[in-house]
């Protein structure tokens, strides 16, 4: 599958924007968490809210983004909030999705999880 250069380039600016908090991740995964969160970013919630991330407010509801670079600076700053659960420290995918679901932002079995991931992820060309 061909990435899209503009979401690919969102994940670069979440990825930068998670650096400056400590958080050190590859866009490229990034990139697939939204595709995969999005349905290959044709979601409901991705083109009403630009919510690449099916992040929910206290209340259940979709959060809303006046755009996608506004959902971007926030996804960078959002993945820091789950430094106490290793996110901070994970050296590869599967401890950056442990990291994740140990947080509660998935709930769905890691392996599982992992697998879909790296069936997507091998998928795209970057």
């Amino acid at each position: 599958m061909q990435v899209n250069p503009f979401y690919y380039d969102l994940a670069k600016a979440a990825s930068k924007k998670a650096a400056e908090h400590g958080v050190h991740v590859d866009p490229s995964w990034i990139y697939t968490q939204w595709y995969i969160e999005t349905s290959g970013f044709s979601s409901h919630a991705q083109s009403v809210h630009h919510n690449l991330g099916g992040i929910t407010n206290t209340a259940g509801n979709w959060m809303h983004f006046n755009d996608y670079a506004a959902f971007a600076n926030y996804f960078g700053k959002y993945l820091s909030y789950y430094k106490e659960d290793g996110i901070a420290s994970a050296t590869n995918l599967y401890g950056y999705l442990q990291a994740l679901h140990h947080g509660g932002y998935f709930s769905s079995d890691v392996n599982t999880y992992y697998q879909s991931f790296m069936n997507v992820l091998s998928s795209l060309n970057f």
